[in-house]
Formats: structure tokens, sequence, C-alpha cells
């Protein structure tokens, strides 16, 4: 979600996103196939369906300039931890209903706003 959300706000940068443990029958799949997240975005008209779902490599770490990491806070890579990190403490929706989908994804959009007006 937030990839797409700071996309669609900005054509100054470009925001990747990576899952740090994607479920295995999630990578490398489109999330056209997701229940909420793809519906969940075509609400505020962002279509992510083509998107594909990948697990975050240290390469992919290597070019970002900033790393922003939402969920769990455990188990992070070491190639992950040595680097400037900032941590939203958002709820990983990936369990929830729409209506969890739809605050997380509002959440996202006031944190990835905020963001932007600091780069």
């Amino acid at each position: 979600m937030a990839e797409a959300i700071f996309n669609s706000l900005t054509s100054d940068h470009i925001a990747s996103s990576a899952g740090l443990n994607p479920p295995p029958q999630w990578e490398g799949q489109k999330l056209s196939k997701t229940k909420y997240v793809a519906p969940c975005l075509l609400e505020i008209g962002l279509d992510v369906s083509e998107n594909i779902s990948k697990r975050l490599s240290e390469k992919h770490v290597a070019e970002a300039d900033h790393i922003i990491v939402i969920g769990e806070k455990n188990n992070w890579p070491d190639f992950l931890t040595k680097q400037n990190v900032k941590y939203w403490g958002i709820t990983d929706p990936d369990t929830g209903e729409m209506e969890l989908h739809r605050s997380v994804r509002d959440e996202i959009t006031i944190l990835v706003k905020q963001l932007l007006s600091e780069i």
C-alpha cells in the first residue's frame, strides 16, 4: 500500500516496496490475488493489481535512499538493521477484513504525506 500511495503523491521520488517475510505462497504473485489490498487501494483510485509481491533483499536496501519498515519490528535481516531505518508501527492487516485494510491505508497515507514533507 505504501509504495502505491507514495508514488501517487509525488513524481520527484520513487518508492519500491518489498516484504521482510512474505509468506511463500505470496512471493512473486500479483496483488490482484489479494482479497483486500488491491480492492482497498482501488477505492482511492490506485490500481495495484499487476504489482508483484517480492522479498526485501540486500540489493534493494543498498539502492534505497530511505528505508521505511512497516509491520514487524523483530527478526530483521542484518543488512537492514545496519541501515538508516525509520519504523512505522502500523498494524499489518494481512489477516484483517476490509475495514482494517481501509484504516491501515488511511494511516499510511498520513505518514507518507509527512515523509514527503521531510524529504
